[in-house]
């Protein structure tokens, strides 16, 4: 079932794929919906832009009791006149399971570009020292239909027996 999701989500999704733009994606929103994560169901993300190149982002999602993720991204080469802009990233991870918890840190490296007007790919890889460590490494297509509303379509491949993620939902820019 995951296999045929993520499929349907990366073809339909890449039906929308056109020339590469340059302008930069909006950073302040609000994005949520299906995620599949061990046993989660939904997932309730945002992020906001705290300085001109730091973007501060948080993650919930329902995986044990819940899984949450806080913390910012610092891009290396922000603005209209790039094609890719580089971020690294970092913050805090915590794990509620009904037995017991791990907080701990997180690190990584990623890029987002423009695809076109509509479609905006990030791409990412990481390192999180919680649930005994794991790398991932991710991918995820954003689609606008208007200025504040796009649908998301994201993957990410985790190491060290964690199972992989998916997610599908749609997004408020403000």
């Amino acid at each position: 079932m995951k296999k045929l999701i993520l499929s349907t989500a990366l073809l339909a999704s890449s039906s929308f794929v056109f020339s590469a733009a340059t302008q930069a994606d909006n950073l302040n929103y609000i994005s949520g919906g299906f995620s599949d994560f061990y046993d989660s169901d939904f997932y309730v993300e945002g992020s906001t832009t705290i300085a001109p190149n730091w973007v501060g982002e948080v993650q919930l999602t329902d995986m044990g009791d819940y899984s949450l993720r806080a913390g910012a991204k610092y891009f290396l080469d922000m603005g209209a006149g790039k094609q890719f802009n580089t971020f690294l990233k970092g913050g805090v991870s915590h794990y509620d399971f009904e037995y017991g918890d791990d907080t701990s840190a997180y690190a990584g490296i990623g890029a987002m570009t423009k695809l076109s007007q509509q479609t905006t790919a990030v791409v990412d890889a990481g390192y999180d020292w919680g649930l005994d460590g794991f790398a991932s490494v991710g991918a995820r297509l954003r689609y606008a239909f208007t200025e504040q509303f796009s649908a998301d379509a994201g993957f990410r491949g985790n190491f060290n027996s964690i199972d992989n993620e998916v997610h599908l939902g749609v997004t408020y820019n403000f």
